[in-house]
């Protein structure tokens, strides 16, 4: 997808990683997680509310007032943003809910998001009390993902529910995530990932800023198992998915480059067995599910899910970048490596000096106006000097090229951008390099500009996407057999790690299996103008 800016993009993933685990630098044990002297305001068997003495709190995160030595020690360190209290929590947790929705995109499902928000919400009645409107929503992510941010707000992905099997298992990862919220584990990570370098790409950086410590990754396991038991959920879910986790994690379809499950929770070989152990001394008793009257239960909540990319995002074919929705396309240098995000199409060169992204500038027709607002404004604390500005056309489309200097807090860069209109849209087309190199990528940004084009409708038509669909069993059939014969579009060993079966497995007449099929793709139709935000022909009275 695209954003008007393409460092949106970064700060969004900064603030994932804010709510998704403690600084490296900051022990596991940290006296912020100290548990309350009081268990008034912890279920009983819980994990311990770490959120029970904000006294405590505010000792662990400022130093004495009178301690002259502390304090030239203060004024050396970088400035803190500290999550004294849960309201403090909720605050921030508010502030970054839009940044990372509108960053990863949110799946438009009414009825599985009903269904998801349904098991948090059975979880939540044996959860300690927290001043939280909790919510629970579902990210338009490929790979198996869920996070939470400070202040109850809960996300799992599109890829998480297609390698998920049960709502035992979905209500084992909820719980989890509960409980790294209700614990406060996400707002040890605020100050580590406010120093992160700025430049650096989110996507290709969020895993190495947003992991858990282990302490933490055992307490939500334990907490999640607690509220699942409690409320009718069988406790060994969680151990079932971080088994099949780590199998996907293995099989290495592409994700070690994206932010995962696995890359937020570090897990080990014994964290699986750890947790089928703590099961089966846990009480509980079943309550019927919540999908369990539907003909394949939790199956039928996932029919239709989109497997791997979203068409609607826009999709990379090598270098060669298509948007569907929008109607155009654009080549990006071949051999960069490229990033697509809700807030940013872009690719970077490989010696990293280098940058190209695709943004919407603007609506309308009116380009030399969005061009000398954009010059007129500052874009991220960066003000661009202009060398050179002339009009131009890409192919039959008008555009205008800028050419110039920039300068942020760290280098100084130099600029080439295009700015194309294309149906009802203004697209700002930049090589960003360092300043040293403005002539080596000279030719590379005039072809990236030119390398945009129209879609028409047999090519917009002409993509695919792959959704999970269910698939049942013949009698005495393998799993082997049972993708040849459906024409199933999901690898076969990967097709195994979704269904917990290996492929020789002989599947009992009628067993749902998830299988991926490849279907046409359907543009979504074009919006209607809003009149008051294009420009208008003028017209004489009586005309």
């Amino acid at each position: 997808m695209i954003a008007k800016s393409p460092n949106v993009a970064i700060l969004a993933l900064l603030m994932v990683a804010c709510a998704i685990g403690p600084s490296p630098t900051t022990p596991a044990h940290s006296e912020t997680a100290k548990p309350p002297e009081s268990p008034s305001t912890s279920v009983p068997g819980a994990p311990n509310d770490h959120t029970g003495s904000e006294e405590s709190e505010e000792e662990a995160t400022s130093d004495s007032e009178d301690d002259s030595a502390s304090s030239e020690k203060k004024k050396s360190k970088p400035g803190r943003i500290v999550l004294k209290t849960v309201y403090d929590d909720r605050r921030v947790g508010d502030e970054q809910r839009q940044a990372i929705e509108a960053e990863m995109g949110l799946v438009e499902d009414e009825e599985l998001l009903e269904y998801v928000r349904s098991v948090g919400i059975r979880l939540l009645r044996h959860a300690p009390p927290r001043p939280f409107d909790y919510e629970f929503k579902v990210v338009d992510q490929r790979v198996p993902n869920a996070f939470a941010l400070p202040g109850g707000k809960i996300y799992v992905s599109r890829g998480l529910l297609a390698l998920i099997q049960s709502e035992d298992e979905l209500a084992g990862v909820i719980g989890h995530e509960i409980t790294h919220a209700a614990e406060r584990h996400t707002a040890a990570r605020i100050d580590y990932a406010r120093r992160i370098n700025p430049f650096s790409i989110g996507l290709f950086r969020a895993a190495t800023i947003a992991a858990y410590g282990r302490e933490q990754e055992r307490d939500a396991d334990r907490g999640g198992q607690i509220l699942a038991a409690r409320a009718g959920y069988n406790p060994a879910g969680i151990a079932t998915f971080l088994r099949k986790l780590d199998a996907a994690d293995r099989y290495e379809i592409g994700w070690s480059r994206l932010p995962h499950f696995l890359a937020t929770h570090p897990t080990s070989p014994e964290r699986s067995s750890l947790a089928s152990e703590r099961a089966s001394g846990l009480k509980w008793e079943r309550q019927p599910g919540i999908a369990d009257d539907l003909r394949f239960a939790y199956y039928s909540m996932i029919d239709g899910l989109i497997l791997g990319d979203n068409p609607a995002g826009g999709l990379f074919e090598g270098s060669r970048f298509v948007h569907p929705d929008l109607r155009f396309s654009i080549r990006f240098p071949e051999g960069w490596t490229t990033i697509n995000s809700q807030q940013a199409v872009g690719a970077v060169s490989p010696s990293r000096d280098a940058e190209a992204t695709l943004t919407v500038e603007g609506r309308g027709t009116d380009i030399a106006k969005v061009v000398d607002d954009f010059i007129e404004n500052e874009v991220d604390g960066t003000r661009v000097k202009v060398r050179e500005r002339r009009e131009i056309k890409l192919g039959e489309l008008p555009a205008i090229r800028i050419e110039g200097r920039a300068s942020s807090a760290l280098v100084g860069l130099s600029v080439q951008m295009t700015f194309v209109a294309h149906e009802g849209l203004i697209y700002r087309l930049s090589v960003l390099s360092i300043a040293s190199g403005a002539s080596k990528y000279r030719g590379r940004a005039r072809a990236f500009a030119h390398s945009f084009r129209p879609l028409d409708d047999e090519a917009s038509r002409s993509l695919k996407v792959t959704r999970l669909r269910i698939a049942r069993a013949l009698e005495n059939e393998t799993l082997q057999a049972l993708s040849s014969r459906t024409q199933n579009a999901i690898e076969l060993v990967y097709t195994g790690v979704m269904n917990d079966l290996f492929a020789s497995t002989i599947l009992d007449k009628g067993t749902p299996v998830k299988i991926g099929l490849d279907e046409p793709y359907i543009p979504k139709p074009p919006e209607e103008e809003d009149p008051d935000t294009l420009e208008q022909p003028r017209t004489e009275p009586g005309e």
